[in-house]
């Protein structure tokens, strides 16, 4: 059965840029960049303090890829099965470059200490498994936004925004670039149904492993065109209540507040 070919890719010269060698297919089943349709309801739980900060700092944080308790993230497929899928196998067919996995699994586990990630939620409502998962206190709430509105905030030039694929073990993560292998996850995290966006280091920008200013990043945002619901805890007390309405009024008076249903 034939394979549908999204692209080509190939190995370029470092100082002209022009291509120096032949064409590898790229195959639909294994590229890993999906955008979802405009109007996909994306969804964003978080305790009280979260949603202040981020309404105060008109930020979105991105949380540094070695701090989730995945430790699959971002990383290489075993070895056995990485360099597997049928758009690796064309590549290396045409590029017979000798490969030592040891040394890429090592350059990976680098690279996950400087790749930051925001993560939202894609459904048509809130679900009782997620409030359970990302929050950690009654006083805490849903916001609701669009996928078409993430695009809008978000500057694209920073920014690589996509649904996650979820992928068993021994199903190979193909490497295209740097960022590719940040969109897959293991299957057990399916539920999630994430649309992720990813946010690289930057040219000359350090980060400290362990310093905690470097666990994350902020990217300034609109949040009066990102935030279109912030939807309430069902057992939040009423002080935080009163702190949600009077942050809403302040900073993003467009949305409108609402009870949970779950």
């Amino acid at each position: 059965m034939s394979r549908e070919i999204l692209g080509y890719r190939f190995i370029r010269h470092r100082a002209t840029g022009r291509a120096v060698g032949p064409l590898a297919p790229v195959f639909k089943a294994d590229w890993p960049y999906r955008l979802p349709p405009p109007s996909q309801i994306v969804w964003r739980y978080l305790d009280l303090w979260k949603f202040e900060d981020m309404l105060r700092t008109s930020s979105l944080y991105f949380c540094r890829c070695d701090k989730f308790r995945d430790p699959l993230e971002g990383s290489l497929s075993k070895l056995g099965i990485h360099g597997t899928s049928a758009s690796d196998k064309a590549f290396t067919a045409r590029y017979p470059i000798a490969a030592d996995y040891h040394a890429s699994a090592s350059a990976q586990e680098v690279a996950r200490g400087c790749m930051f990630v925001n993560c939202w939620h894609m459904n048509t409502r809130e679900g009782n498994r997620m409030w359970r998962a990302y929050t950690s206190d009654p006083d805490s709430v849903v916001i609701s936004s669009s996928a078409k509105a993430l695009q809008r905030v978000i500057p694209p030039q920073e920014v690589t925004m996509s649904s996650v694929r979820y992928v068993p073990e021994d199903i190979p993560r193909t490497e295209f670039d740097k960022s590719s292998l940040f969109f897959y996850k293991d299957t057990s995290f399916s539920y999630e149904c994430e649309l992720r966006l990813l946010r690289p280091l930057r040219e000359g920008e350090q980060v400290f492993i362990e310093r905690p200013e470097d666990f994350g990043r902020a990217i300034q945002v609109n949040l009066r065109l990102l935030v279109h619901r912030v939807i309430l805890n069902k057992t939040i007390s009423d002080t935080a209540r009163r702190r949600v309405t009077d942050l809403v009024r302040q900073f993003c008076s467009r949305a409108t507040i609402q009870e949970s249903s779950v």
